[in-house]
């Protein structure tokens, strides 16, 4: 009759016995000589390695895609329409603005302004633009700068009417 454990015609190794006195080694050999490797990995069951695995991956995937849309990758430029750029509307009244409504005028300082602001108070209300050439600082260069934002005395006195 043959043995249960093994097959007929073959004879078992003999298993190797450890005693105290054998040397096992470096952890290594030790590893090697035992049958199975470690039921866990840094205090982890198979199942939480498994779950840590998973959750790593998932969380790579959604910071490349993160990193992606961030930097414009996949997207395309939408076009908007919009409104023509529109000028100012910024005109003031020659003979009553005051010296910080002058300075808002690119190209006059709080200087210039009070010296306007002087003038006028001096000599009376300007009759025309051109009347702004009185006042020291201002030359012909710096009046044509300036026209666009000044109005008249004219227009100020007589409203716009429509006309029917």
């Amino acid at each position: 009759m043959a043995s249960d454990t093994a097959p007929e015609g073959h004879t078992a190794a003999p298993e190797p016995i450890l005693s105290a006195d054998t040397k096992l080694g470096s952890p290594l050999e030790q590893l090697a000589q035992t049958e199975s490797a470690p039921a866990s990995w840094l205090w982890m069951t198979k199942y939480d390695q498994l779950f840590v695995g998973v959750f790593a991956a998932v969380f790579l995937a959604l910071s490349g895609y993160h990193w992606a849309t961030l930097g414009g990758w996949g997207m395309r430029p939408i076009e908007l329409e919009r409104l023509p750029a529109r000028q100012y509307d910024f005109r003031i009244d020659i003979n009553s603005a005051s010296w910080v409504e002058w300075t808002q005028i690119e190209g006059i300082g709080e200087v210039t302004a009070q010296k306007i602001i002087d003038d006028r108070q001096a000599n009376g209300p300007f009759r025309s633009v051109k009347d702004l050439l009185r006042v020291k600082g201002i030359g012909p260069k710096t009046l044509e700068k300036m026209r666009p934002f000044l109005r008249e005395p004219s227009e100020s006195a007589v409203p716009a009417k429509r006309k029917s």
